[in-house]
């Protein structure tokens, strides 16, 4: 989750916030979301605001939210394997120190799954930002006209 210290304003904010909905959408539908297809279908109809480039509607919030349910079960369906790896914990004057994992290994679509989680979570972090701006607008503007 990250938001890009370039935007200067809220336009900017707002403007991400639309085009990284607007790719959500995008990468749900071709990705068919759901894993059958009343899920998909599901997921099809949270998001069309996205893809309509409305991602500004806070009574959405519990349909995103069911999304993200679903795309991560989707990404729990898609593991075909796992793999020990060395994962750092810290670095002390031994070196550096750390232990060894167990890492899940995901099929292609699960790969592009978790790609797609990453982007819905940047696109979550960016509406709320644009949110909370618009609400210290809010409360700038009753405090000024008190």
């Amino acid at each position: 989750m990250h938001i890009s210290e370039n935007f200067n304003n809220l336009d900017d904010l707002a403007r991400n916030a639309v085009r990284l909905g607007r790719e959500v959408a995008e990468h749900a539908s071709t990705l068919h979301v759901g894993g059958n297809a009343k899920d998909a279908a599901f997921v099809s109809r949270c998001l069309a605001r996205l893809s309509e480039r409305q991602p500004f509607v806070e009574s959405d919030d519990g349909s995103l939210k069911a999304v993200q349910d679903i795309l991560s079960k989707d990404i729990a369906d898609e593991v075909v394997g796992s793999e020990d790896c060395f994962v750092a914990t810290h670095f002390d004057e031994l070196g550096q120190q750390g232990e060894m994992r167990r890492r899940p290994i995901y099929s292609d679509r699960g790969s592009a799954l978790i790609k797609l989680h990453d982007l819905l979570q940047d696109f979550l972090s960016n509406r709320n930002a644009v949110f909370d701006q618009v609400a210290a607008h809010r409360t700038l503007l009753k405090l000024m006209s008190a």
